[in-house]
């Protein structure tokens, strides 16, 4: 059996942070930078592990952004950045279908995205496993959430890749036993895995 692991933002789905930060800030009465800084750090993690509801984070952001928007025009402009990539979404649910291969989504988001992915990636139903760090209370790269994704597929570190755009999130799952590739652009990923499937055979 062969396993890929796939990271979503900026690998399987485009992702343009800049322009959810000026979304948001078009609802608000601060810039861009500043909704950065403010939900960066602290507000941030417990977002992204699920700490902080959906909810919880707009009703922050009026408070403290001066948001004047309704909770789902929020969420609407919270997914600005986000967009369907057409070519990876269609390689990921191919390798799906050779014989012994197992694909599964490993990412760090938030209720907001989540629910914008459900209801634009119809294909993540197909996949053997998706996991959303806001729904198991863990992030890259924090060991676990790459063990729990082993659990879940079925596999050894040794049978798996995973495929992130940050170098940090690749290092831990090789310090784990997994294969790992840095994504910069799916010309080079595919060759990358390809070379990697054909060595694991």
């Amino acid at each position: 059996m062969k396993v890929i692991i796939f990271d979503l933002g900026r690998v399987l789905v485009d992702y343009d942070h800049a322009q959810t930060l000026a979304g948001m800030a078009a609802i608000s009465q601060v810039t861009s930078d500043e909704i950065r800084a403010l939900t960066a750090g602290d507000i941030g993690q417990k977002f992204g592990v699920g700490e902080m509801s959906a909810r919880e984070f707009h009703a922050f952001l009026v408070a403290q952004a001066g948001m004047d928007a309704s909770f789902e025009a929020f969420i609407d402009a919270y997914a600005a950045g986000l967009a369907r990539n057409e070519t990876a979404l269609l390689y990921g649910r191919l390798l799906r279908l050779r014989p012994h291969h197992k694909i599964g989504i490993l990412s760090n988001t938030n209720e907001a995205h989540v629910r914008w992915l459900r209801q634009h990636l119809p294909e993540l139903q197909e996949f053997d496993s998706v996991i959303m760090s806001n729904e198991v209370g863990l992030a890259k790269p924090d060991a676990a959430i790459y063990e729990l994704a082993l659990a879940q597929l079925g596999a050894e570190a040794k049978q798996a890749i995973f495929v992130d755009d940050l170098s940090e999130n690749v290092r831990s799952a090789q310090a784990l036993g997994l294969a790992g590739i840095v994504h910069e652009n799916w010309r080079k990923t595919t060759s990358q895995l390809e070379k990697w499937l054909m060595s694991a055979a």
